[in-house]
């Protein structure tokens, strides 16, 4: 269950150049499936951009381009690594820039919701994540999965530690990092995974 979010200056920009998305003529592709790691695809996919664009496509969805411990994206750790089983981040850059000169827009699968911790904090959970970036301790993640935060506001990921988007400190630093992925990375639009679980999307 996901959420795509694009913020209104940039609809307006587009609707000054065609109108792409206030009038509703984007299209969008989902260009990748679960097996899609297997097959260096950041460099595949920039192969066939030229393509993607003939084909009438205004918006590429892509997996989830951070690290993370399942290689489909979606068990993320280290956020602001972007060296992922799809590629490195240098493919990664390439792909978009080759994206921008077709003018499709680059749309990223962002998981908020849950993150696995790099040790174990007091109740033996993956639920501390020291040692890398936005280094949280057990208090961003909810009470109902290990963590010393507030109870979830949203539904469960079973499994893993569920982030509490009620900390300032986590919103804070989310949107941090969100704002990186648009002006430094040059991602132009997210897809929320699992919104049902994290609730941050409201302050956004």
């Amino acid at each position: 269950m996901g959420q795509v979010v694009s913020d209104a200056v940039v609809q307006e920009q587009a609707a000054g150049n065609g109108g792409i998305i206030k009038n509703g003529r984007e299209i969008l592709l989902q260009a990748f499936n679960w097996e899609s790691h297997k097959h260096n695809w950041w460099s595949n996919l920039e192969g066939r951009v030229a393509d993607i664009a003939k084909s009438g496509f205004t918006s590429v969805w892509l997996p989830p381009p951070t690290q993370s411990l399942s290689p489909e994206g979606y068990l993320p750790q280290n956020l602001y690594s972007l060296d992922s089983c799809y590629g490195s981040l240098q493919q990664l850059n390439s792909l978009i820039q080759n994206m921008n000169d077709h003018n499709i827009r680059a749309m990223a699968d962002v998981v908020i919701n849950h993150r696995v911790g790099t040790t174990k904090g007091s109740t033996g959970m993956y639920n501390r994540y020291d040692g890398i970036p936005i280094s949280w301790d057990e208090h961003a993640v909810t009470s109902c999965s290990g963590g010393k935060g507030n109870k979830s506001t949203g539904d469960n990921f079973d499994g893993v530690p569920n982030i509490d988007h009620t900390q300032p400190f986590v919103r804070k630093d989310i949107i941090e990092w969100l704002i990186w992925l648009r002006e430094t990375i040059g991602f132009q639009d997210f897809r929320f995974d699992f919104t049902k679980g994290a609730v941050m999307l409201q302050s956004l």
